[in-house]
């Protein structure tokens, strides 16, 4: 608690309704938190250049035990090196920005599918997360992955309750770890079938695992490639989901910024990337100590949980000029290079690309087909403290 009176709690509903002034207090008053009332007990970290030290230095600041609040060892591209390397480096032909970029004519005929589906018999309003912001994502991750059409609600649901699960939730997580593990299981096994008999296996990401742990420099248990497909997955859908829904609530809130979109369509990347850095999709996520660490005054033992709070660095004042005003007339290549909502350092989010070029194509069509687009009521909060976006968004367009 603070000399105030003042008391962070990350799980508050006041904070968790607005981060933004709870960071703030962070900052100025408490730069290194403890949080006591968790278990295990973690500590924050609030300012920019301590945020960004913590994500760089991986000897001080270890991912290998899960980067939520828990103590999980999770491995795959979410352990250290040399671990994380060899798993990311199985993955990443797939999320390169070339390879990316080939997929953007796909993505764009899905957005505006979706949007046909939203004003199909003429209707003039809807919810955007239902309509759009959701399914996007993943849609788009399922069919990279070879998830077939009829499994996706099931996969929504089971990355929904992963995330809950980095909550607290260890009833949802173990439920979504069991049916995602069963899932991939069996379709790692159906490719090694195919390969086996001479037939040509699908082409996505778990044949390009399968058969990249064949030339793996040691041996690879299906148990790891579980961990990277989850990661995947849940990666490849929420947090876009999110970054949607908070660039068009921002733009919204304030008529004259989606006018501006709509005059000016080339706008579209600044909006996306400044709402990336005044909204992150993701709040932060969590190192562990390897040694003793003193940082503004506080010890922080070793062993401990540390969230990097990626939304307070990226509205610190120290590192951003007038960081609380969401503006359309930033520098675009300044906000890539050092906002820090995809992290920073070896664990730099893989799947950045991808998302950059779903909510562009969400954007853009928003911005062509539904140019009166507006807000249409109460919002709500998706529930888990460690993401920021919209549950449901009500929008009208007439």
């Amino acid at each position: 608690m603070g000399d105030d009176g003042y008391d962070y709690d990350p799980f508050a509903p006041a904070t968790l309704e607005d981060p933004a002034t709870a960071h703030r207090w962070l900052r100025e008053r408490c730069p290194v938190h403890r949080y006591e009332r968790f278990e295990p007990p973690f500590y924050t970290l609030s300012r920019h250049d301590d945020v960004l030290e913590g994500l760089r230095d991986i000897e001080t600041w270890s991912s290998e035990f899960g980067q939520g609040p828990q103590v999980s060892k999770q491995g795959g591209m979410l352990d250290d090196p040399p671990g994380h390397t060899m798993f990311r480096r199985m993955t990443l032909s797939a999320f390169t920005p070339r390879a990316v970029e080939r997929m953007a004519p796909t993505v764009d005929a899905l957005a505006d599918e979706l949007i046909d589906a939203m004003t199909a018999g003429g209707a003039t309003s809807g919810d955007l997360h239902d309509g759009l912001a959701c399914p996007l994502p993943v849609i788009t991750i399922a069919r990279m992955l070879g998830v077939a059409e009829e499994d996706r609600l099931q996969f929504k649901a089971w990355s929904d309750a992963s995330v809950a699960g980095m909550n607290g939730d260890v009833e949802a997580r173990d439920w979504a770890r069991r049916g995602l593990n069963d899932y991939f299981v069996a379709e790692m096994a159906r490719r090694r079938d195919l390969v086996a008999t001479g037939e040509e296996p699908p082409d996505d990401l778990i044949t390009g695992l399968v058969q990249a742990a064949l030339d793996a420099p040691r041996p690879i248990a299906d148990s790891e490639l579980l961990g990277v497909l989850s990661q995947l997955l849940i990666g490849g859908n929420e947090t876009t989901t999110s970054l949607i829904t908070n660039a068009v609530w921002r733009l919204c809130e304030v008529p004259e910024r989606w006018d501006a979109l709509v005059a000016d369509p080339s706008l579209v990347d600044v909006a996306l990337e400044e709402s990336l850095r005044h909204d992150p999709p993701v709040l932060g996520l969590f190192r562990m100590s390897t040694c003793p660490v003193s940082l503004h005054g506080v010890d922080i033992p070793a062993g401990s949980k540390a969230m990097m709070l990626y939304a307070s660095a990226n509205r610190d004042p120290a590192a951003w000029d007038r960081p609380d005003e969401f503006r359309l007339d930033r520098d675009l290549g300044d906000l890539r290079r050092r906002h820090l909502s995809f992290g920073s350092g070896v664990h730099f989010c893989l799947g950045a690309p991808l998302a950059r070029l779903e909510a562009r194509a969400a954007l853009g069509a928003l911005v062509r087909r539904l140019p009166r687009l507006r807000l249409d009521g109460p919002m709500e909060r998706i529930e888990t403290f460690l993401l920021f976006g919209k549950r449901t968004q009500p929008v009208r367009w007439d």
